[in-house]
């Protein structure tokens, strides 16, 4: 099979895992916002500590999340191999996708739970959130490709001025 075959399976895949996700998190939403699905009869009162705690690993699950996944694509060599990119992306996409819907969905239920409207807003950020999540073919595909360098010709090439006509030569200037 050829290599760009097997990304493209892959992209597949994964584009597959994450609209399935966002759909599944946006319609749970939804369905509590409009109280379609109650989870409770009367919202119950989260204690400030629980919801500090709560906000609190939203924040940092966000940026981390994030921030592996790139860390994860850096520590690739490049040019790699078409299977080891396709499992070190795969994975490293798996694990930011459903980090993030883990937070979601916790702040999903702590919002039906609590009709606290903290919950919510999170709730909508990490939808947001999303959008930076999203499979990339050409990022799958830069990784198996030779980084881009400049060449100590191409420089000097820059840097000189353009020759001069016989006429500018002529006249001095």
């Amino acid at each position: 099979m050829r290599e760009e075959d097997k990304m493209e399976r892959l992209i597949g895949l994964l584009k597959g895992h994450y609209y399935v996700n966002i759909i599944s998190l946006a319609l749970l939403f939804l369905l509590i916002l409009f109280r379609v699905i109650p989870l409770f009869r009367e919202s119950d009162i989260i204690g400030v500590t629980m919801e500090r705690y709560a906000i609190m690993i939203s924040i940092i699950a966000i940026p981390l999340a994030l921030k592996y996944f790139a860390h994860r694509l850096k520590k690739i060599p490049r040019p790699a191999e078409t299977y080891i990119t396709v499992r070190k992306y795969k994975n490293a996409s798996y694990l930011r996708l459903y980090t993030i819907s883990a937070v979601t969905l916790l702040n999903i239920l702590l919002f039906g739970f609590s009709r606290n409207t903290n919950f919510m807003w999170i709730t909508v950020v990490l939808f947001i959130i999303f959008f930076y999540c999203k499979p990339s073919y050409t990022e799958l595909a830069s990784l198996t490709e030779e980084p881009e360098e400049k060449t100590a010709v191409e420089e000097e090439e820059k840097e000189e001025p353009e020759n001069m006509t016989e006429d500018e030569e002529a006249s001095g200037k």
